[in-house]
């Protein structure tokens, strides 16, 4: 029977009962503060545990919840369902990048893996204040990228003793090794393969789909296209359709040509055609919210990371409701928001890594195919893989379908994520070899390699951050942190960083705007962008006409060394205002890499400023690199900064106010209400909210004395 507290949360989200994984979950004991580790596949109310175990610890005594999840975008989606608990007495809050929503002392607050990790270094949250964690995507402790942050934030929490007073709920989908995830994490096991839709899974080759369970049927062949076709096929019959492919190119080429087919799809023209209305009504490049628009009013889109936040949500809520028949996707999407379709037709299984074609694991795909079958809506989903070339039904029916999934397993072996973790313990009081050592004891890494030279792979982290300056001796056996060493841990940068920033300062000559955007460029923590053979020369030349002296730091024009390069331009063309549409054009970025990139980029720049700081360079670097921040924020020259503060002035507004003769705060004190209405994109509630931000600035001064700030860059960077 489940206790007060849970009946009461039941009532207050409609439960009239529970699915069979939240039973297990209940009779584990999750309600009474029991750690559980939940695998079971999507859509089977994993996130109905992680509220039940946060209600009731946190109505039964005192402390924090921490959700932690992989993404941004599952973060983002489960701080909206989590709202609910404001009903019942508990606050909610987000906090992710520099997006924080919320009461600062929220009882619940939903972060990121890395976020909550940055928190806990930077001392402004200890284990202590957390009562419950829930960890979504368990499996990604497998990520080379995320997986060590998540792996060494548990290794420290069982390691300093809080294993027992933090409840612990772990979830993900199936995985092969739950057992050994449970006993790591001290946590008891909930193992369920139902689901609320039965899933059919199969290939499809010769226009015939053969189900696992030896079911065949034949595919009417209207396009010519395999993918498409197993969509309009679905679609004639009310279901919907999630095409993945592995690349954005191939997404949005099969997009285009389904519209071609939109008479064969079945969907709701009306709301097709207001869903159409709000993308052409986004920022971003005009030529991609049209051709956005025109595809939802065909009843298909494609869905990236590349299109901006806001056009993606509009995207999916017109699934949602029936506007779109057919979504072609990158895998980003099984990854991300709860979308759920009747079938989902794998179109691609491999993908090239630097230069290679490899296959997808058999994680990825059952990720892919568990977004099959809308709970409510169909009585079946369905999961299809579409053969390519010279493979058969046969071989991929064994590869993906009828394989076992492949087990979790630790890469925390690298050692630039190893190094990233042992900083991350010595700043925060772990000094000790064997200190370092019985800490990392507690990681998975430790659990499935035990014959591993811990003591040696620490000494080898040790040694580079000792180079780096980051850490000293203390006494034998033991290092601390240097000043340099606490900033670079709370600052969450890649220690590497460091190395990195000393040898470029070192080749440049005179730190200009160019110099100091590829320093950003080549620091580990900024994305990279991919680059052709063609677009290699093309850079090239560009290196030559616009940026010459960029060949005293470049040690040769390698595909890496592209990249880096490619991004730099980017950079410089953003904070010199060049609108998305040229972005697109230019570097093939939308507004959803733009801001993705930004809001990277901006950190970078904020954390080199005092970095370089504290290694002692030349003044002109931080001072630089913290203009470069604030430009690199809003896309503006230097000019334009006091006027991007202004609220509701972006840009594009900064700019015509800047050519109307408002070039700095002071012009605007004697500006009226009609003044401001006259300049074109500033209208009535913007103008309004300019005079009232500049009466409160006026009411400063008089309260300090009519002190007026000076004018210019200097000023607004005080």
């Amino acid at each position: 029977m489940p206790t007060k507290l849970t009946l009461e949360l039941l009532s207050a989200l409609g439960y009239k009962s529970l699915y069979p994984p939240q039973e297990l979950a209940l009779k584990e004991g999750v309600e009474k503060g029991a750690s559980v580790v939940v695998f079971s596949p999507t859509a089977s109310g994993k996130t109905l545990i992680a509220l039940i175990a946060i209600y009731n610890s946190l109505k039964r005594g005192r402390g924090r919840a921490f959700y932690i999840a992989p993404l941004r975008s599952i973060a983002v989606e489960k701080y909206s369902s989590f709202k609910v608990l404001e009903d019942l007495g508990l606050s909610v809050g987000i906090v992710i990048g520099d997006l924080e929503e919320g009461p600062g002392d929220a009882d619940v607050v939903v972060s990121t893996y890395e976020k909550l990790d940055s928190m806990i270094r930077g001392k402004t949250l200890g284990y202590d204040d957390v009562r419950v964690l829930v960890i979504d995507e368990i499996h990604y402790v497998s990520d080379p990228k995320r997986g060590p942050v998540l792996e060494s934030l548990i290794a420290r929490l069982k390691s300093l003793g809080y294993e027992g007073s933090v409840q612990i709920v772990a979830l993900s989908a199936t995985v092969a090794n739950a057992e050994e995830i449970a006993e790591w994490l001290g946590a008891r096991l909930v193992y369920s393969e139902w689901r609320p839709v039965p899933l059919r899974e199969g290939v499809f080759k010769g226009y015939r789909i053969v189900f696992a369970d030896g079911e065949k049927r034949d595919v009417r062949n209207i396009t010519n296209t395999p993918s498409i076709d197993l969509a309009i096929d679905s679609s004639k019959d009310g279901g919907q359709s999630l095409v993945f492919s592995q690349s954005r190119r191939r997404a949005s080429a099969l997009a285009l040509r389904a519209s071609e087919a939109s008479r064969y799809l079945n969907y709701d023209r009306d709301l097709a055609r207001y869903y159409a209305d709000l993308l052409l009504e986004t920022d971003g490049p005009r030529a991609l919210k049209e051709e956005l628009a025109r595809l939802v009013r065909r009843g298909t889109c494609y869905h990236h990371a590349g299109l901006s936040s806001r056009q993606r949500r509009i995207i999916e809520e017109a699934f949602r409701r029936g506007a779109i028949s057919a979504i072609f996707a990158t895998p980003t999407l099984a990854a991300g928001v709860n979308l759920p379709a009747r079938r989902v037709v794998i179109d691609e299984y491999y993908r090239y890594e630097a230069g290679r074609r490899r296959p997808i694991s058999v994680s990825e795909y059952k990720q892919m195919a568990g977004r099959a079958g809308r709970p409510s809506m169909d009585p079946f989903g369905e999961a299809v893989i579409v053969a390519s070339g010279l493979d058969d039904e046969e071989s991929l029916m064994e590869e993906y379908v009828l394989a076992e999934i492949e087990k979790v397993t630790s890469k925390l072996y690298t050692m630039r994520r190893l190094r990233h973790a042992v900083l991350g313990l010595i700043a925060g009081g772990v000094t000790g070899e064997a200190q370092l050592v019985r800490v990392l004891e507690n990681t998975l890494y430790y659990i499935q390699n035990p014959g591993q030279p811990l003591l040696d792979m620490v000494r080898s982290a040790v040694d580079n951050l000792k180079e780096w300056g980051l850490v000293e001796e203390a006494g034998p056996g033991r290092v601390e942190a240097t000043r340099l060493g606490f900033e670079v841990s709370r600052l969450y940068i890649d220690p590497e960083s460091v190395k990195i920033l000393d040898s470029l300062a070192k080749r440049i000559k005179s730190p200009g705007e160019v110099e100091l955007l590829y320093i950003i460029s080549s620091i580990p923590d900024t994305p990279k962008l991919p680059v052709s053979k063609r677009e290699e020369e093309a850079l090239l030349d560009r290196v030559l006409e616009e940026a010459p002296s960029l060949f005293d730091i470049i040690d040769w024009m390698g595909p890496e060394e592209a990249r880096r390069i490619k991004v730099t331009f980017l950079l410089r063309d953003w904070i010199n205002e060049a609108g998305e549409q040229e972005l697109w054009e230019r570097y093939g970025v939308g507004p959803g890499d733009v801001a993705s990139i930004v809001d990277t980029v901006t950190w970078v720049s904020v954390s080199l400023s005092i970095i370089s700081r504290e290694m002692g360079l030349p003044s002109v670097y931080a001072r630089e690199f913290k203009t470069l921040e604030a430009r690199l924020r809003h896309g503006v020259k230097k000019e334009l900064l006091q006027l991007v503060t202004l609220p509701g002035i972006g840009r594009v507004r900064a700019r015509r106010l800047y050519e109307s003769g408002y070039r700095s705060i002071d012009d605007l004190m004697g500006a009226t209400l009609s003044d401001l209405e006259k300049i074109p994109g500033i209208g009535r509630e913007t103008a309004r909210a300019i005079i009232e931000r500049l009466r409160g600035s006026k009411r400063h001064q008089e309260d300090t004395g009519n002190r007026r700030p000076r004018p210019g860059l200097e000023s607004f960077m005080e």
